[in-house]
């Protein structure tokens, strides 16, 4: 009986060890998914960084067209208030209608320019 006892205990300690070796075995395999897992969250990571650039850029080209936008209005606005003028030069003497001129000139180039 003792000796049925003795290898009763020792297969009990055999079988707590073999669950030992798969619990690790289930853990280290577990560790190396989540390993996987994290590398990709961090690729994400990187590519929401690399997005959050191009978004950045892309504002800084729209703020560009935006301004670039905006002195094309005001040198329109401003031509479009000198036409009147451009186009019944007799309302005003020689010396106005050159100074009109050159003023509508010196406006669009600064459109150019801009």
């Amino acid at each position: 009986m003792e000796d049925a006892l003795k290898k009763l205990d020792k297969l009990t300690h055999e079988e707590a060890r073999m669950a030992i070796v798969q619990n690790l075995r289930a853990t280290h395999a577990i560790d190396d998914r989540v390993k996987g897992v994290v590398d990709k969250v961090l690729d994400v990571g990187d590519a929401v960084r690399g997005v959050d650039a191009r978004v950045v850029n892309i504002d800084d080209g729209v703020k560009a067209v935006n301004d670039r936008v905006a002195v094309v209005i005001d040198g329109a606005q401003t031509v479009f208030s000198l036409s009147k003028y451009l186009m019944n030069p007799d309302a005003l003497d020689g010396k106005e209608t050159r100074a009109v001129v050159q003023q509508a000139a010196n406006d669009v180039d600064q459109v150019k320019r801009s």
